[in-house]
């Protein structure tokens, strides 16, 4: 987790997402995806808002990501869509997170 949560203000509609360390291999993939989101923006929590694709026989061997959405309701919610791709397959998440 980062040392600091990630701050509303500080991030950008369109945004690439970098998801440092290894995809992990353990647990339901719509899990495993919002622990990235959530290890990304620092934050204790993370939730599912969409999947297509994701079955957790899924090993992606490349992982994609940007901030698709900033809610402007004062909630400083952002959704976060993670493109997962792997040989003949790929599937994507969209996860909603709240930023401080």
């Amino acid at each position: 987790m980062q040392a600091m949560p990630l701050r509303f203000e500080d991030v950008r509609l369109g945004e690439a997402v970098s998801f440092d360390g290894a995809f992990a291999a353990d647990g339901p993939l719509e899990q495993r995806v919002c622990d990235m989101v959530r290890r990304w923006s620092g934050t204790p929590s993370a939730s599912l808002v969409s999947a297509y694709g994701l079955d957790d026989g899924f090993a992606p061997e490349r992982l994609a990501g940007r901030v698709m959405a900033r809610h402007l309701d004062g909630t400083n919610n952002a959704d976060v869509e993670i493109i997962l791709q792997a040989r003949n397959a790929s599937a994507r998440a969209v996860v909603r997170v709240a930023l401080r």
